[in-house]
């Protein structure tokens, strides 16, 4: 037996702490009420009498619980000596089946190598197959049998994720707690640098695992890939559309390429590019001569290398006409049409065709494809105009209320019916303006508009919310600057301020461009995007406000790739291959999102023999466990926390009897004063 800590053992010396307070008792005295004490002599009481020990229960408990409780610091622990071969170990085989491990069909060779550990499966030592990419999973079941074990390791197929031994790390820990049994792994795999976390911590193997890498992958490192893409997501006018890519060569010698553009299998353009020594190059093709409707574009480097899977990248474009937008202002009012007409231009050029009237004269508007209606301060509209509005929203239409002083003068917002209180207006001699005070982050429209916080308004229109409507921004003083009021199958999005510069400087505030372009594409239920993520990343399904609308997902083979629980309740998805995902909504909208493999899969560089040695020294024994040369492991036992558990409840139990002891005393000593004090009388 040992200390680990043998210091603490000097901390013995607190025992005496208890017996000098059981000794040091002060003499107690009742007083006792006489009626004279001139026939009473002065003496001096002594305490001799009183030092002695007492409630020895209690002087034994406390005792007790110091000695325990230096002990239990100190650590004291024996040796416990485990036989070699006493304990079933488990054989892991994790295949890495990575974008990168395709080239050479190296996930084949793997699957070659892993099936040799298929004859030391059986029931005293079983085995698992784990394949692992961006995440790592096990292949079927917990294998006792040598064919059940071959069976898992052909399941194995090649994907496109990205490597990541953090995770196969996380799942080795994770199959250590389940099964309580010692791991004999073997990982193999092209040993990428790139799948390194930024932790080396995260690497941690379980206690007493024996790690072994297997390099299948071919040394050679030059590759040259098609790094990135940027397409224009939606094409409006075929002419000034632009695509810009990015070759990049890996570990390799200048070189020149020919890159091709290609959308539905169609080359349309082709341009030679330079690639320096280990270098980048950027090439830019304009114009896409392309029908109505979504198209599968790709970017391809002509002549493939060692590695052809990175030499083509993917995009989704859309072409289609510029959305409508009617936009309906009192004839006062003739800026704030073009302050949003040249937001939206800025931010989506071409996108969205404004169509401005005065709502005094248009009663009965076309709203035929309209994507959304801008109302600028609605002071009264006619009662035929707010008829229709409220039909087309009802419908499944959107309008968006900026509400303004003309506004402020009705009982309730035009459209949406909600109670308006008041037009604020701010004093100019006391808070000159008010600012946005909180907002709700996660919405469409505000998650985007950095800076929203620091726009000025100057009047503001007060407006009741109801149960359909959630407010997205107030001020200080609570009072609402954005609503969001669900109104049937359609969306009303309100600004309880003017767009004309006069009532807020939001116009001319930087907040203004992301403002607009967002609540453009919430109303008209459009996300802009370049439709290209990369697999694994998450593809956004619907908005929080958009649950109720089924959303179907085809993969790349025209499967669905969701089940119907998912397709009821999902919010986003992650694409686990490349290739071009179709997203059908039940409201009609419908995109195409190209999916391509993470482009650090390129780079093939190993990571250093140094770090491989590191990684497998975190699975040797732990602290305090030793392994001698017939296989027979010793480890320590300390029962630290049992001593404290036993010092916790001595200490419970002494507070218990100190209270009885203490209560107990006083009440008898109260009764024998009373006594006294009725003899004298």
């Amino acid at each position: 037996m040992g200390f680990l800590a043998p210091l603490f053992l000097g901390a013995v010396t607190l025992v005496g702490l208890p017996v000098w307070l059981h000794l040091l008792r002060q003499h107690k005295t009742t007083p006792v009420t006489m009626p004279s004490l001139m026939f009473f002599e002065r003496r001096t009481t002594t305490s001799t009498r009183q030092r002695k020990l007492r409630y020895y229960a209690l002087l034994a408990m406390r005792l007790l619980a110091i000695l325990l409780l230096v002990l239990a610091f100190a650590q004291p622990y024996w040796e416990r000596t485990i036989a070699a071969g006493s304990g079933k170990r488990m054989t892991v085989a994790a295949i890495d089946n990575s974008f990168s491990m395709r080239r050479a069909n190296s996930v084949d060779s793997a699957k070659q190598q892993a099936l040799g550990l298929a004859a030391k499966v059986s029931a005293a030592e079983p085995g698992i197959v784990v394949a692992f990419g961006s995440g790592a999973r096990e292949v079927g079941q917990k294998a006792e049998d040598a064919s059940v074990f071959r069976n898992n390791v052909n399941a194995v197929v090649a994907g496109d994720e990205r490597t990541s031994y953090a995770e196969l790390s996380r799942v080795l820990r994770g199959l250590h707690e389940a099964h309580k049994m010692p791991l004999d792994i073997h990982v193999y795999t092209d040993v990428q640098r790139s799948g390194m976390p930024a932790r080396f911590a995260d690497l941690q193997l379980p206690a007493d695992a024996k790690l072994e890498i297997h390099d299948v992958a071919p040394k050679e490192l030059p590759n040259f890939a098609v790094e990135a893409v940027t397409p224009p997501g939606r094409i409006f006018d075929t002419k000034a559309a632009r695509v810009r890519a990015t070759i990049a060569g890996i570990h390799t010698p200048r070189a020149s390429k020919v890159v091709s553009l290609v959308a539905d299998g169609k080359v349309l353009a082709t341009k030679p590019v330079e690639i320096a020594e280990n270098g980048r190059t950027s090439v830019e093709f304009t114009g896409l001569d392309t029908g109505y409707g979504f198209h599968r574009g790709e970017i391809r480097i002509d002549g493939a290398d060692n590695f052809p899977n990175d030499d083509t990248f993917r995009f989704a474009i859309e072409r289609s006409d510029p959305r409508r937008v009617l936009y309906l202002h009192a004839s006062r009012d003739a800026k704030s049409a073009l302050y949003v007409k040249a937001a939206l231009d800025a931010a989506v050029p071409n996108a969205y065709s404004i169509e401005a009237a005065p709502y005094e004269t248009t009663s009965t508007p076309n709203l035929t494809n309209v994507s959304f209606v801008v109302l600028a301060d609605p002071g009264g509209l006619p009662s035929a105009l707010e008829a229709s509005l409220k039909d087309y929203v009802q419908k499944g239409g959107a309008v968006f209320i900026a509400a303004g002083p003309f506004t402020g003068a009705q009982s309730k917002l035009p459209v949406s019916g909600l109670t308006v209180k008041e037009s604020r207006l701010t004093n100019r001699t006391r808070e000159m303006f008010q600012t946005v005070a909180s907002k709700e982050p996660l919405h469409p429209v505000i998650e985007k508009a950095a800076g929203l916080e620091s726009v000025k308004f100057y009047q503001v229109v007060t407006v009741e919310p109801n149960a359909s409507t959630k407010v997205l921004a107030k001020t200080a003083d609570a009072v609402p600057v954005v609503l969001d009021q669900a109104l049937g199958e359609g969306r009303v999005l309100i600004l309880t301020s003017p767009l004309d510069n006069l009532g807020n400087n939001l116009p001319l505030h930087p907040a203004f461009i992301p403002f607009v372009e967002r609540t453009a594409q919430y109303l008209s239920r459009q996300q802009e995007s370049t439709g290209i993520v990369a697999v694994g990343e998450g593809v956004e399904l619907r908005a929080a406000t958009d649950r109720a609308i089924g959303v179907e997902v085809l993969d790349p083979r025209g499967d669905r790739a969701l089940t119907l629980e998912q397709a009821a309740k999902a919010t986003s998805f992650a694409p686990g291959g490349e290739g071009y995902y179709e997203i059908r909504r039940a409201n009609g909208r419908s995109s195409l999102v190209a999916v391509n493999a993470d482009r650090r899969e390129s780079d093939f560089a190993r990571m250093e023999d140094e770090t491989v040695s590191l990684w497998k020294a975190t699975g040797e024994p732990s602290e305090g466990q030793k392994v001698n040369a017939s296989g027979e492991r010793t480890e320590r036992v300390s029962p630290w926390w049992w001593l404290l558990l036993v010092v916790l409840l001595l200490t419970l139990a002494e507070g218990v009897l100190a209270s009885r002891y203490l209560y107990g005393s006083g009440a008898g000593e109260q009764a024998q004063a009373e006594l006294v004090g009725k003899e004298v009388a």
